[in-house]
């Protein structure tokens, strides 16, 4: 760990952090800092080990380990500046004074339950924010402070619990489970040299690597050249549309259909365990073929909140979610006793090595949960209801983040919230009314799309820097750094940005569809109208989690049994709906390689995974460089 690892990591996260706002914002194009692996951090990654190359032939260059820190606080920043936090929590502050009206009725149902402190400074901010500033005038930061130090009291209470869980699990799941970590496979080997000499990392003197690379680099350059080009021809992969061809009642049950050639999936896919990715694309027509049973029963079939899931289907997952969640950190019971009896006995713990003292880390869980609950109190959402949302949030972040670990996802959606879990149990009228805005705005920026959250980056750090042979202690003080640059950094560049072009006129998806669209209209329908309790949604969940508990018995005591629970986990969720036709080609390819080649042939062909997981991510971030200079909007390479 060196202070010029910590000086360019903190300029790269700079960067990242005011650069993804424009590229989500103005640019509306590929989404560079989505995902438990953002393009934005591989591509940063990618460059540097280029440009690092000559530097090494002098003798100067960064050695492989501070690279890896480079890419560790790249990592823990890319997802903040997005859909992790500032992506969303801008439009959340202001959306409800901007779009209030008399026939919205947001001012009785939302308003006048939400404290001042926690919204934009006023509706004339919230104007200037969607609308541009008037000639001459200036962005109110001042004006600003309240809110946004308010938001930062919760926002840094969640990381102190992501940081302090990940700590715990660390070792569970690394040194004792040994899980594969593919998502980080590649940044680790891209900094690994062979002397201190060497130009490039072994990695990248590979062939097979860069024949790989180009499959994807060449088809997505190609493709998006057609922006620029008009006579140039395109080359579909990025959707093509299967579920047309089913006509009728199961045609319309199974919809969304369609086939995604993601080439980092596929190599992602290559490096995971055969029975992982098999019970991926096997759960995922598991619930199809549910579908296509209700449609033939003429059963009506409800969608969840914002995505193409069945109602039902995501109850099911939930239940079997909470299973295994309980079920993980029961498996690392061991490891967690010992911390507990650290915190509050004082007991002796083998924590030297670890990123947070066990110590640390378990009193850091009570107080961040501790400051969550009050925060919610004062902002209207009461301390237990606050409590129980966030319990439950935890849990199912523990089982997103063991998705990333084990099954590398890209990332992961729950379609069925903790919210909509209170909301079944006791209605509106049990929640409280008055409690409905305060908690629906914490689920909606935690919980609803939760595509790049901060804990599966500092997981993956620790996993990082344990592969680097790194310092634990000193990568999760510069992931934590990272956090502190990239929080002010991205807020600032979010609120320059809708305050000098005005949030009208930029990606709505980002400034419109979440605050209004969903948040307010939901909150409004919830509050106005009122939900009663939904207790037979309980019996979904019931035989989720006790389709969870067969599964894992199974797993576990019958050696020939193919289908891992992991795949129920992910069920027919919107990741899958996109990734399932490239994680069954990558399951294919490895049976192949293995059944035809034996283990030597699979292990030589890894490069070749690795390259696909470049090639693509460095056309997505070349493209969007491009793009820049030139200024090309709405120009999408490829989307997760």
């Amino acid at each position: 760990m060196t202070w010029r690892a910590l000086a360019l990591g903190a300029v790269c996260v700079l960067l990242v952090s005011i650069a993804t706002p424009y590229s989500d914002l103005v640019m509306r194009g590929t989404w560079v800092g989505l995902t438990a692996l953002p393009i934005s951090a591989v591509f940063l990654l990618a460059v540097l080990v280029v440009a690092n190359a000559g530097l090494r032939r002098q003798g100067r260059g960064l050695l492989g380990g501070e690279l890896l820190v480079v890419f560790c606080m790249t990592l823990a920043s890319a997802g903040i500046a997005s859909f992790g936090l500032t992506g969303l929590l801008i439009p959340y502050l202001a959306g409800p004074l901007y779009f209030a009206t008399p026939e919205s009725h947001y001012a009785e149902a939302i308003l006048k339950h939400l404290p001042a402190w926690m919204l934009a400074p006023g509706a004339s901010a919230a104007k200037a924010l969607y609308e541009g500033l008037p000639e001459g005038a200036r962005i109110p930061w001042a004006a600003w402070l309240v809110p946004l130090g308010a938001w930062s009291v919760l926002i840094g209470a969640v990381y102190l619990v992501f940081f302090c869980l990940a700590a715990l699990l660390r070792r569970p799941w690394s040194q004792e489970e040994k899980l594969v970590f593919p998502l980080v496979q590649l940044p680790v080997e891209i900094t690994r040299y062979q002397t201190d000499h060497d130009p490039l990392p072994v990695l990248m003197r590979d062939p097979a690597l860069w024949i790989a690379f180009l499959i994807p680099f060449v088809l997505h350059t190609i493709n998006g050249l057609t922006r620029y080009l008009a006579n140039m021809p395109t080359v579909n992969f990025h959707r093509i549309d299967i579920g047309q061809y089913v006509q009728g009642p199961v045609g319309g049950a199974i919809q969304p259909l369609w086939i995604r050639i993601l080439f980092s999936i596929i190599g992602l896919t290559y490096l995971l365990p055969s029975d992982v990715s098999l019970s991926l694309w096997c759960c995922y027509f598991f619930f199809l073929v549910q579908q296509a049973i209700a449609a033939r029963l003429g059963y009506v079939m409800t969608s969840v909140q914002a995505y193409p899931v069945r109602e039902f289907v995501g109850q099911q997952m939930i239940g079997g979610i909470l299973v295994f969640g309980v079920y993980t950190l029961w498996s690392a019971r061991r490891h967690l006793r010992q911390a507990v009896r650290a915190a509050f006995s004082g007991a002796p713990a083998d924590d030297r090595n670890e990123p947070i003292s066990a110590r640390g880390a378990v009193w850091g869980i009570v107080a961040g949960l501790l400051i969550i609950s009050a925060w919610g109190m004062a902002a209207g959402g009461g301390f237990v209801r606050t409590l129980l949302l966030f319990g439950l949030y935890f849990v199912l972040q523990i089982v997103a983040v063991r998705l990333v670990a084990q099954a590398g996802m890209l990332y992961i959606q729950h379609p069925y919230r903790p919210l909509n879990l209170m909301l079944d149990a006791v209605g509106t009228s049990g929640v409280g009314t008055s409690h409905l805005p305060t908690l629906v705005m914490m689920d909606h920026l935690w919980m609803l799309d939760n595509r790049s959250p901060l804990m599966p980056a500092v997981l993956q750090g620790y996993r990082a820097a344990e592969a680097g042979r790194l310092p634990q202690r000193g990568i999760a003080r510069a992931m934590a750094l990272a956090v502190a640059i990239a929080v002010p950094a991205s807020l600032w560049s979010y609120l320059h940005l809708m305050y000098t072009h005005g949030g009208l006129k930029l990606n709505p998806w980002f400034t419109t569809y979440y605050t209004n669209t969903l948040y307010c209209q939901w909150t409004a329908r919830l509050t106005l109208q009122g939900q009663p309790p939904h207790l037979a949604a309980f019996l979904p969940m019931g035989i989720g989690g006790l389709t969870m508990l067969g599964l894992l018995s199974l797993y576990r005591s019958v050696l020939w049994w193919p289908i891992h629970p992991v795949g129920y986990l992910m069920g027919a969720s919107w990741p899958m709906i996109n990734f399932w036709f490239s994680i069954f080609v990558g399951w294919l390819i490895k049976s192949v390689a293995l059944h035809y080649g034996g283990a030597r042939f699979y292990r030589r062909c890894i490069p070749a995974a690795l390259g696909l997981i470049l090639g693509e991510f460095v056309a997505g971030g070349t493209w969007v460089v491009v793009d820049a200079l030139i200024g090309m909007t709405d120009h999408e390479i490829f989307s997760f």
